[in-house]
Parts: structure tokens; C-alpha cells; sequence
């Protein structure tokens, strides 16, 4: 595949990849949360339960953008794709048990912004209990989306390789199975966990420098934060990246497609690249004595994340037409 073709598919997928992010983010938000929250209690330190705190308002602000990027694709999709219609029609308890849930993890992340404790004296009783809740909604959602997108794309292919005859080609319905999913999808469950975590420390990181001038921080708290933030960033990355070998190994079965198989490898080293980068900079801000001053590597952060979903996302592309 050409370079300039390539290009042109990565920039497509750029605008998805963007608020991916967001929604990685407002699932990782309650997994790091609860993690915060019972380090908290074994160490009974301030700072990691107020970043805590911050981290579950802010997966209410992250949910807003993803939630109506989803709308409006979904409502593009139905009607530029009538045949997602009949797909969701044919077996609509996995699409509806998504969408409940959805709908549960937002109202439970409206609830918790709204019912904020009005008293002023005293230690605010700890919220693990709703970051449990919420991490429970994420990973159930997480399982449904993973589910739902490998039977979209099973029904896409049935579709886009229908005979053609006297202009009119019909395709088999397949809905959605839960017996026959691939065995990989528990491993790409396990990968999508700490890379939502790293969404939802490096989008932290981005909200904390945001609200530093209308929230009431103190120096110390604000680096202190700050390094939580960029050691889980660190951390989340780490563990993502130990599934890259997974990819690398799985596009071998691509490989018969001239040039796709060559332009997967390029963009997955590039997705290699990106989190080496995201790691760089995460240390830097870990180790700085004023990590509210690093502000480029913050957002340097943050760019590294996107170009690497958004090769992730062009991986993806290439495997379902390839197969």
C-alpha cells in the first residue's frame, strides 16, 4: 500500500481516534479511581483520594463528548447503512443490554457530580463503594462493545462480499453470538483495561491543569497529583504495551493481501513509538520538581495517545478488509 494512502486513511480515522479517548477515558476513570481509593486506605494519604475524587467528576466531563460522537454515528450509520437496522433488529438484546448500560454509567456518573456532600466540616466519607459500582458498569460495557463490534464487522463483511445480481444483492443476517465469539476477545478485554487507564491518567492530567485556577490547590497537592497521575500514566502504558508482541504476531494472518500486511507492521511500530514517547514524557513529569510547569509534556502526552490509537484504529481497518 502506498504511503500517501495510508496517510490519507490514518487522517480519516483521526477524528474517531480523538473521542475514543474520551470515552477510554470515562471507563478508566472509576478502574483508577478505585485503585487510587484503596491505596488510600492502606496508606491514608490525602492526595491520592483527592485525585480520586477529581478523577469521577472528571469521567462525567469525558462521557459528554463520547456519548454524543456516538449518537450522531449511530444515527448517520442507521441511515446511510440500512442494514444495520435489520442487523440490530435481529438480535437486539446485546445492542439494547449496551445500551442500558450505558445509559446506567451515565446517570450514575450525574448522580454522583450532583449529590457532592454539602458539609463543610469534616472528612468526606470515602466513595469507593460508587467506583466500585461504576468500574463494574465499565468493564460490562467494555465486554458488550468488544462483542457487539466483532459481530458488526462479521455482518459488514457478509454484506460487502454479497453476490451481485441485476443490481440487487442480498446478504445473510448474522446477529450477534455470544457462544461463538473468538477466543482472543479476553485478551483484548485485558488490553483494554490499562489502556483505558491510561486515557483516563493522561486526560486527568490535562483536567487537573485546567481547574488549577479555579480549584482551590495548594503547590504540594497540585504536584502531587500531578505525579500520581503521570505514574499511573506510566505505569497503565506499560502493561498496553506488553500486548503489542500479541498484534504483532496476530497480523501474520494477513499477510497473503500485498501490501497490507507491510503497512500493519509500519503503523504498529508507530503505535510502538507513540507509547514509548507517552512513557518519555510521563517520566519526565513524574520526575520534575514542578510538574505543573511541564505543561508541553502533558500535552505532548496526550498527542502521543492519540496517534497511537489512531494507528491502533487504521490496524483494525486493514484486518477487516483483509479478511
Amino acid at each position: 500500500m502506498p504511503l500517501a494512502e495510508m496517510l490519507l486513511i490514518a487522517g480519516a480515522l483521526s477524528a474517531p481516534a480523538f473521542f475514543l479517548i474520551f470515552a477510554l477515558a470515562s471507563l478508566g476513570s472509576p478502574l483508577l479511581a478505585m485503585l487510587c481509593l484503596a491505596v488510600s486506605q492502606l496508606r491514608s494519604t490525602q492526595y491520592i483520594e483527592a485525585y480520586a475524587r477529581r478523577l469521577l467528576r472528571m469521567a462525567l466531563t469525558a462521557a459528554l463528548p463520547a456519548l454524543l460522537a456516538f449518537a450522531v454515528a449511530t444515527a448517520l450509520a442507521a441511515r446511510k447503512a440500512p442494514w444495520m437496522v435489520d442487523w440490530v433488529h435481529s438480535a437486539p438484546l446485546g445492542p439494547g443490554l449496551f445500551v442500558v448500560s450505558a445509559l446506567a454509567f451515565f446517570a450514575s456518573l450525574l448522580t454522583l457530580r450532583q449529590s457532592r456532600p454539602a458539609a463543610r466540616h469534616g472528612r468526606q466519607s470515602s466513595p469507593l463503594t460508587q467506583a466500585f459500582i461504576l468500574s463494574l458498569l465499565a468493564i460490562i460495557i467494555l465486554c458488550l462493545s468488544l462483542a457487539l463490534t466483532i459481530g458488526l464487522m462479521e455482518q459488514a463483511q457478509a454484506v460487502l462480499q454479497a453476490p451481485t445480481a441485476g443490481g440487487i444483492s442480498v446478504a445473510p443476517l448474522i446477529p450477534p453470538d455470544a457462544s461463538a465469539l473468538p477466543p482472543f476477545i479476553w485478551a483484548a478485554l485485558a488490553a483494554l483495561v490499562p489502556l483505558c487507564i491510561a486515557c483516563a491518567s493522561v486526560m486527568s492530567q490535562e483536567y487537573i491543569l485546567m481547574l488549577r485556577d479555579r480549584d482551590p490547590f495548594g503547590r504540594e497537592a497540585l504536584a502531587q497529583m500531578l505525579r500520581i497521575a503521570s505514574r499511573s500514566t506510566l505505569r497503565s502504558t506499560l502493561l498496553a504495551m506488553a500486548f503489542l508482541p500479541m498484534i504483532w504476531l496476530h497480523l501474520a494472518k494477513i499477510s497473503a493481501q500485498p501490501g497490507v500486511h507491510s503497512s500493519a507492521q509500519l503503523l504498529l511500530v508507530v503505535a510502538g513509538a507513540c507509547s514509548i514517547a507517552l512513557c518519555f514524557c510521563a517520566g519526565m513529569v513524574t520526575r520534575s520538581s514542578r510538574p505543573w510547569a511541564n505543561s508541553l509534556a502533558i500535552h505532548l502526552e496526550f498527542l502521543a495517545l492519540w496517534m497511537g490509537l489512531t494507528a491502533l484504529l487504521s490496524i483494525v481497518l486493514f484486518n477487516f478488509y483483509a479478511a
